[in-house]
């Protein structure tokens, strides 16, 4: 009988590797990996959503926390042409009708210093002042106003796409035919702020994209105003009046955003959606402003994914991780502490919103959901949770071994059962489901080792549980790989230990 040796895998912290062969990725890395958060030490299911929200009869496309300057705050949402108000659950419609649901709000204020949500639809400039949703009245200008800064080209500002808050002035893409111009409103010297009514003719400038290029998104970024357009990413640094005042200059990327609420601040960067990857925009110093590719690992899945797909992403920022959600429900999660990705299903949203610490959804359902840390299902569905590891060849590619157990450490749960299915994949070829050949049950019992010369009694503690498997089949490589599908079952693997022999080569 040959040596026995012993592999050991307990950290998955390096996430999902679909960019380099299952055999030539990193012990830290994972071949797939579905509804898991990654750790060190630790590959987790992810918790669940429910609804929270009483059903409309369309889809809610946007969701909003309009928060106002007494401390009190409105959850808005927006579904079929008409914003609605949240109270407890139950979604009342808003006097006032809307362009389209595809929109941007903001709150600031009117010219009394009242709370105001402004809302651009792609339409004219609209307002919520709290009762109703009406359009923006241009203001007349004062017969100073109109020898400086002059007359008011609001009217004529039709498409209201986007638009951004920079040091108390609004800079918006609306105009309806020139979709590279960045239109901004007056700054009010009496009010000391910028005002929403008041856009004159005169305060635009074109950034000097090519062809059919055309802004898709405004983002504020430190100090700059970020201009994502389709096919570049141009940045407006300075807080005057005119263009003379200010440095427009192009940023150091390959390819502008296909996707409007791809964009997300993430801690020091700006994360947004290309056509092939997810990029991230940094700054090192105030004359310096470039970006990276940030989603080399998951290439293949975002080539998987179809244009207009993509192009109707939605994000966020929440629990230091960035979510990108498209159509079908694949939601990739990047992880900004460990720099991992892994990826969700299920989550078929159209907007999230972080409110009181809680992550909510909209969808085509005509519901709101929302995250729930205790729920271990998807609205009573269940969280199909897997996790694939690196192909081991144990170093030796070209040596038989002989497999004979396999030992998975799990988290043990004082309130719930945590099961899980355990598969080997031999030679890549052949695959075994050892879930039935376990010498100990997985649920709610103190993990035990067995009375060989290398055990001992370390994980035997109520909170760890050793799972040991007979696995007693030879190959070259071997995979495992672990899945649950059940209800209500929270599941945490912590490692993987294998026992084998090596053979001599032939």
């Amino acid at each position: 009988m040959g040596e026995k040796l012993y592999a050991d895998l307990r950290d998955f912290s390096l996430g999902l590797n679909q960019k380099d062969g299952a055999t030539l990725i990193l012990d830290q890395e994972l071949v797939d990996a579905e509804n898991v958060i990654l750790g060190k030490g630790f590959a987790e299911k992810r918790y669940g959503f429910e609804k929270y929200s009483t059903l409309l009869a369309n889809p809610i496309t946007k969701l909003y926390d309009y928060k106002k300057n007494n401390g009190t705050k409105e959850f808005l949402s927006v579904s079929n042409n008409k914003l609605y108000k949240d109270n407890n659950g139950t979604l009342t419609a808003i006097t006032g009708t809307l362009t389209s649901n595809n929109l941007k709000l903001m709150t600031y204020k009117d010219r009394s210093i009242n709370d105001a949500t402004v809302i651009a639809d792609g339409g004219k400039l609209k307002v919520y002042n709290g009762t109703a949703v009406s359009e923006v009245t241009p203001r007349t200008p004062n017969t100073s106003e109109q020898t400086n800064p002059g007359l008011n080209d609001l009217a004529n500002l039709t498409n209201f796409r986007t638009f951004a808050l920079k040091k108390d002035r609004i800079f918006a893409a609306a105009h309806p035919t020139v979709k590279n111009r960045v239109s901004y409103c007056y700054f009010d010297p009496y009010l000391g702020y910028g005002v929403y009514d008041y856009f004159p003719a005169t305060y635009f400038f074109d950034v000097a994209t090519e062809d059919n290029d055309e802004i898709v998104e405004l983002k504020v970024f430190r100090d700059l105003l970020v201009i994502l357009c389709k096919k570049s990413v141009w940045a407006l640094r300075g807080d005057g009046v005119t263009l003379n005042d200010n440095e427009v200059f192009k940023i150091n990327v390959p390819i502008g955003c296909i996707a409007p609420n791809s964009v997300q601040e993430v801690g020091n960067n700006l994360f947004y959606l290309g056509d092939d990857h997810v990029y991230s925009i940094f700054a090192t110093d105030r004359d310096f402003v470039s970006g990276q590719i940030v989603s080399y690992k998951v290439a293949p899945i975002l080539k998987s994914i179809g244009l207009t797909d993509k192009a109707l992403a939605t994000s966020v920022f929440f629990d230091n991780k960035y979510w990108l959600s498209f159509p079908n429900g694949l939601t990739l999660v990047y992880d900004t502490m460990l720099e991992n990705w892994t990826k969700f299903t299920n989550i078929k949203a159209n907007s999230f919103l972080i409110r009181d610490g809680v992550l909510y959804f909209s969808s085509n359902t005509g519901y709101i959901y929302r995250f729930n840390e205790n729920k271990f299902s998807d609205d009573g569905q269940p969280i199909n949770c897997m996790i694939k590891l690196k192909i081991l060849d144990l170093g030796t590619p070209i040596n038989k071994k002989k497999f004979r157990r396999l030992w998975v450490i799990q988290k043990q749960f004082d309130a719930y059962n945590s099961s899980f299915q355990i598969k080997v994949l031999i030679d890549q070829s052949n695959l075994i489901d050892l879930t039935a050949l376990s010498d100990s049950s997985g649920s709610n019992e103190q993990g035990t080792w067995d009375t060989s010369d290398w055990d001992e009694s370390m994980w035997d503690t109520t909170e760890t549980l050793l799972n040991k498997y007979r696995v007693r089949e030879k190959g070259k490589d071997i995979q495992f790989q672990v899945f649950n599908n059940n209800v209500d079952e929270p599941l945490s693997i912590i490692g993987f230990i294998l026992e084998y022999e090596l053979k001599k080569p032939k």
